[in-house]
């Protein structure tokens, strides 16, 4: 373009310097200005975006010069705040009774189990054994004994019952009657509490309290509800210790204790009722809480009582089977041992005589 200016500049100045030369009518000559198209680059051609880069090819064109972007300062979000932990709390052991887990084995759950010479719940297990020792190392004769090997949960299936009520001292009945009327699984005979009514004695039968005087000529032993046995002798019980003592279970009368302190036999015995000589027996062993023994012994023989034990050798038969208490409990033809409905045996006896009370384990 800039080319074609500069040439019809040139005419026009030449026909300015030769004006005299031209005809004076002659017309100008007009020059047309003929633009002439300068050619151009072929454009490129322009690559196609997706459209999800489109946004931001327009973003980059816009924007001439980087700038930051400003920083939104979020204010600090507070640490959560830890609850305190609270200080572990021993949990309680189940209880497990007064054998505390001991003996496990003794025992089932379910419906007991009943042979015919044992007794098995989850309270309570009794096993019966007779045996005769001919050994002649206690005595210079054969003599024999029923023995119940029996473990407790709860002492309070270590009970006693009368022949009808504490209040008539002087009903009797015989043993299998009393304990039918008790549901009684298992029974003793008792320690024939109506002789302490008349010449004074502690009594306290299934926690209760029904007498408080006390005979110091006569021992005492004592069943708490802890599994534990004591035996006292008559001129040392603790008599207002334990009729205020919630802890008694059962007192027993009769007596004698059979071992000392110690657990070791006697030679020596508190006997106001000069029953020390050879005599059928009734015994309550003790090893340890909630684990007892009962001993009935009968004579080995037909009505022969020189078989059966004295007191100090019935004190060694205690001490040689691991008990470290005993108590001797009404012998003679008032003892028997019951089990299961009947007497463990009715040979031998003689004439026998009705009880005024009984121990006895209740069924499940």
């Amino acid at each position: 373009m800039s080319l074609v200016l500069l040439s019809t500049l040139s005419l026009v100045a030449c026909s300015k310097g030769n004006a005299a030369s031209l005809t004076p009518t002659a017309e100008p000559v007009v020059v047309a200005a003929v633009e002439t198209a300068v050619p151009t680059e072929a454009p490129t051609a322009v690559p196609v975006v997706p459209p999800q880069e489109q946004q931001q090819f327009v973003i980059s064109v816009a924007t001439s010069e980087a700038t930051e972007a400003p920083v939104m300062t979020m204010p600090p979000t507070p640490a959560p705040t830890e609850a305190p932990t609270p200080e572990p709390t021993a949990t309680p052991l189940p209880k497990l009774g007064v054998l505390d887990g001991r003996f496990a084995d003794k025992f089932v759950t379910g419906a007991p189990v009943l042979t015919n010479t044992s007794y098995q719940t989850d309270r309570v297990a009794i096993f019966l054994d007779h045996v005769i020792d001919d050994s002649r190392t206690l005595t210079n004769h054969t003599y024999n004994y029923f023995i119940a090997d029996v473990y407790f949960q709860d002492m309070e299936d270590f009970r006693s019952a009368p022949a009808k009520s504490w209040e008539k001292k002087w009903d009797h009945l015989w043993l299998t009657d009393i304990a039918k009327a008790q549901n009684a699984i298992f029974a003793v005979s008792g320690d024939f509490t109506l002789t302490r009514y008349k010449t004074g004695g502690l009594v306290t039968r299934n926690g209760e309290v029904l007498q408080m005087d006390h005979d110091p000529r006569y021992d005492v032993g004592v069943i708490y509800r802890d599994g534990h046995m004591e035996t006292y002798l008559g001129q040392e019980t603790p008599v207002e210790q334990l009729l205020a003592d919630p802890e008694v279970w059962q007192i027993l009368g009769f007596g004698p204790e059979l071992l000392d302190a110690n657990g070791q036999p006697k030679t020596e015995f508190n006997d106001p009722k000069q029953v020390s000589r050879g005599n059928i027996r009734n015994v309550v062993g003790y090893y340890e809480p909630g684990h007892f023994c009962f001993l009935y012994i009968p004579p080995y023989k037909v009505r022969q009582d020189r078989t059966c034990l004295n007191m100090q050798e019935l004190s060694q038969l205690m001490h040689s089977l691991g008990c470290v208490k005993a108590f001797n409990l009404d012998g003679g033809a008032t003892a028997g041992m019951y089990f299961n409905g009947k007497l463990v045996t009715d040979k031998g006896m003689g004439p026998q005589r009705k009880n005024h009370d009984i121990y006895y384990i209740p069924k499940a």
